[in-house]
């Protein structure tokens, strides 16, 4: 049995030993407090491995071409988001960060953190790698990114032929494994298994 304080409200709750795949909340608030995850720390690393080959094409490939008035122009994601730049920096910023930057660094980090607690290493900087895992892990919005573009697509298909490239099917496939790896997430259990191990 573990005792765990409630990050939101501070409630003391007592966990006992849960089968994986289940999840403990907190009797107070009803959020959740501890989450025994199905996948081990070598299968997150094999989930993001493959994240990360996806990652390049996903993000280079054109997403979607347009045909307007005799003209095809095709656009990636890293295009979409340096084309306001001059326009509007914040918001070429926010887009940038939330679904190129902290979505890559969030799987290299969890994939870092894996591999260290796959192979049973561990080095002084895994606790900050932890921290920085669950920072990180508020900022990755790829199916926010996904929403805005099938609005888009949707408002778009009224005034253009659209056409999807291979990045789209890509993307598809990013935000699938990215899904998996941060529902599957535990950054308690990470930390249980560096102290314990």
């Amino acid at each position: 049995m573990k005792t765990i304080i409630c990050r939101h409200c501070d409630m003391v709750s007592h966990v006992p030993n849960m089968p994986s795949g289940y999840v403990a909340k907190c009797i107070r608030c009803e959020s959740v407090i501890y989450k025994n995850s199905w996948c081990s720390p070598s299968g997150m690393l094999a989930l993001c491995l493959a994240a990360l080959i996806i990652i390049v094409p996903a993000f280079y490939f054109p997403l979607i071409s347009i045909h307007l008035l005799g003209i095809t122009e095709g656009t990636n994601l890293l295009q979409g988001a340096l084309m306001m730049i001059d326009n509007a920096p914040v918001v070429a910023f926010v887009v940038l960060f939330c679904a190129v930057i902290a979505p890559t660094l969030l799987i290299s980090s969890i994939a870092l953190s894996s591999a260290c607690l796959t192979f049973n290493y561990h080095p002084a900087y895994l606790p900050k790698i932890l921290k920085i895992t669950y920072i990180l892990k508020h900022w990755s919005m790829l199916e926010v990114y996904m929403v805005s573009l099938m609005v888009a697509i949707f408002k778009l298909m009224n005034y253009a032929d659209l056409y999807f490239g291979v990045g789209f099917y890509f993307f598809i496939a990013l935000l699938l494994l990215n899904l998996t790896i941060i529902s599957n997430y535990s950054n308690h259990s990470y930390w249980e298994r560096y102290i314990n191990e």
